[in-house]
């Protein structure tokens, strides 16, 4: 039964109709399995309604199976991700690929058009079945011509992707995070570094961020920049979060026990608790649990969470200030809303991106940039600390303009738990 939107085959109709015209295949000859879709589609629905986006659709898919003698079969997948099949006789990939970029590019044109749109773009991802593949099953050439989609979707550097074997790789790697964080959590193989924040005058360690690292049990090092933005999407992040705040507040805790020396640690914020917001509750609770005064607790939102999500971000600003939590923003500079942000969100703590401090030797411009954000923010009441301190120049200007706090690899970079109660013996981190 064909899909009534569109007009396309079902996809249990696609499957053994792509299976027939491979087998049929002649030597030299190969079949583009081309996955696409709609960019930002439920933008389109929202402003102009499910009528017409549905229009769109089938406008989309009437293009789609009209496009030339070697169409051989197409359907709709699920909301606006379109499959088709395209035949190559002499089996020329280069120059077919060239053509179905074409004919993509020609469909997004006419849609724009037609529909009044200019945010009209289209995504898709390419793998072809030549004779070297003839035998694979066509749900995985489907799928991998899907997981180039999304590579293209991903990137944003060209609307149409041509599958590569190591996009398989990658998302095999992914799966394998996906899956076994959850063991990782329960076998204490995450640990909290901490990285200490230095007073730009006396040079005295004065706070400290918590960053989480993945210790596996053969001794190998996950950064966070492999699995963060994977647990990102799977929402997972909340759980490694959760579970770094418990170590710091037991840290403090035993600190505070001990009658030992105490400093504010910091927390990063992940987007995904914008949504639902129950880490106010979680904090909350924590705070009840272990009795850590709110003095020595910092969480941070990142400038482009504040930029997404203004309306969330000010409930949960209010909310940890009734807790007596500051709140600092991080990657300030790193986005394109600063100043505009500034004024909306009583920030406490501004932490200047690292990017401030890309050249070793900072040039005038430079100079006068971070000068003048430094003393905006004590215009305006906060704190500021900036990230990414590598070098004795560096925090000698940063000290005499007046910035409140460094960090960085200059003092320290993240440490264990032992190692880091050792830097607060000293006092110091260097």
């Amino acid at each position: 039964m064909s899909d009534q939107l569109t007009g396309l085959e079902s996809y249990e109709e696609f499957v053994p109709k792509l299976k027939k015209a491979v087998a049929d295949m002649p030597e030299e000859a190969c079949i583009a399995v081309v996955y696409s879709d709609i960019k930002h589609f439920k933008y389109f629905n929202d402003t102009f309604g499910y009528r017409r986006g549905n229009r769109l659709l089938a406008r989309m898919a009437e293009m789609f199976s009209s496009g030339g003698d070697d169409f051989l079969c197409g359907a709709r997948v699920v909301s606006d991700n379109i499959v088709c099949a395209r035949f190559c006789f002499d089996g020329d990939k280069t120059i077919f690929l060239d053509e179905i970029k074409a004919s993509i590019a020609y469909i997004e044109e006419v849609l724009r058009k037609e529909f009044m749109c200019e945010r009209i773009r289209m995504t898709a991802g390419v793998f072809f079945i030549d004779a070297g593949v003839r035998g694979i099953n066509v749900e995985t050439a489907i799928s991998n011509a899907n997981l180039a989609r999304k590579h293209s979707k991903l990137d944003g550097s060209d609307s149409v992707t041509l599958f590569l074997p190591e996009m398989a790789t990658k998302i095999d790697n992914e799966l394998e995070i996906i899956s076994t964080i959850e063991d990782a959590i329960r076998n204490h193989e995450l640990m909290a570094y901490y990285q200490p924040k230095i007073d730009s005058n006396s040079e005295k360690i004065v706070g400290a961020e918590a960053l989480v690292r993945w210790i596996k049990p053969n001794g190998t090092m996950i950064y966070p920049d492999e699995f963060i933005p994977i647990l990102e999407k799977s929402r997972q992040i909340i759980d490694v979060d959760y579970f770094i705040y418990n170590e710091v507040f037991a840290f403090l805790r035993d600190r505070l026990d001990r009658g030992e020396r105490v400093v504010p640690v910091s927390m990063n914020v992940s987007r995904q608790h914008m949504k639902e917001l129950e880490i106010i509750d979680y904090v909350r609770d924590l705070c009840e649990t272990y009795k850590v005064p709110p003095k020595y607790l910092e969480f941070e939102l990142t400038e482009t969470m504040c930029t997404e999500r203004t309306d969330r971000v000010m409930e949960f600003i209010t909310a940890f200030h009734e807790m007596g939590i500051r709140v600092s923003m991080d990657d300030f500079g790193s986005g394109y809303s600063s100043l505009k942000l500034l004024s909306q969100i009583p920030i406490d703590v501004i932490k200047l991106d690292r990017c401030f401090l890309r050249s070793p030797e900072l040039s005038e411009r430079e100079k006068i940039i971070i000068t003048s954000i430094v003393n905006m923010t004590k215009e305006l009441k906060m704190c500021s600390l900036c990230e990414g301190v590598e070098t004795s120049d560096q925090s000698s200007f940063l000290a005499g303009i007046g910035c409140d706090a460094q960090q960085g690899y200059y003092y320290s970079k993240p440490v264990r738990l032992d190692d880091f109660r050792n830097l607060l013996v000293a006092g110091c981190a260097r």
